[in-house]
């Protein structure tokens, strides 16, 4: 098995969810990108990769191509998002992650695109890995007790860290006003 850390290859998506605030360039996109401190908590990726990824989304025709013509400069290419892209972006943004380990940087880009969405989207993408996680909270708690108690030990480790995303999911539904209305006075994370 190799050292090396195994490529995320539905998170490349997230990129598509800039498009749907305008369109851009790649090197602007890419510097855009770059300052946004929330958004490099989550994930950084090398300028040679994100072009790729913008070749790619424009073959896979998530994305068209308008170059513009650079006179004495260079030309430039400004990527647009397509229906397609657009549906492909709001479809990924609701789904579930599929496992626990996906939270910290997949779940978190969902979140990140999903907050600058209509709300009921935000809202949509909370309840669906809600339960998500409780599917998996069943499934560990439907196996055996074991004679070994190392193997019980890592079911209970599984149970609490399930049970803990569980609790920070409502934890973002209360912070955010996803599916609630505000107290008096009090002031919204998300840009509604």
């Amino acid at each position: 098995m190799s050292p090396r850390k195994k490529e995320n290859k539905t998170l490349i998506f997230a990129l598509l969810g800039f498009f749907l605030e305008q369109p851009y360039h790649g090197y602007e996109l890419y510097k855009y990108i770059q300052s946004l401190p929330e958004f490099k908590k989550i994930w950084s990726i090398k300028q040679s990769l994100f072009y790729g990824y913008l070749d790619k989304f424009h073959v896979e025709g998530y994305l068209f191509q308008e170059i513009l013509e650079g006179g004495i400069y260079p030309d430039r290419k400004v990527y647009h998002i397509t229906n397609t892209g657009r549906k492909k972006i709001l479809d990924w943004m609701v789904d579930p992650v599929l496992h626990g380990r996906e939270m910290r940087q997949e779940f978190l880009a969902k979140l990140f695109f999903a907050m600058r969405q209509e709300s009921d989207i935000a809202k949509k993408l909370l309840n669906n890995q809600k339960t998500e996680c409780e599917t998996w909270l069943r499934v560990i708690n439907s196996s055996q007790t074991s004679e070994n108690i190392y193997e019980d030990l890592i079911s209970e480790y599984r149970n609490r860290q399930i049970k803990a995303m569980v609790d920070w999911l409502t934890y973002v539904e209360q912070k955010t006003w996803v599916g609630r209305k505000p107290d008096p006075g009090e002031k919204p994370l998300l840009n509604q």
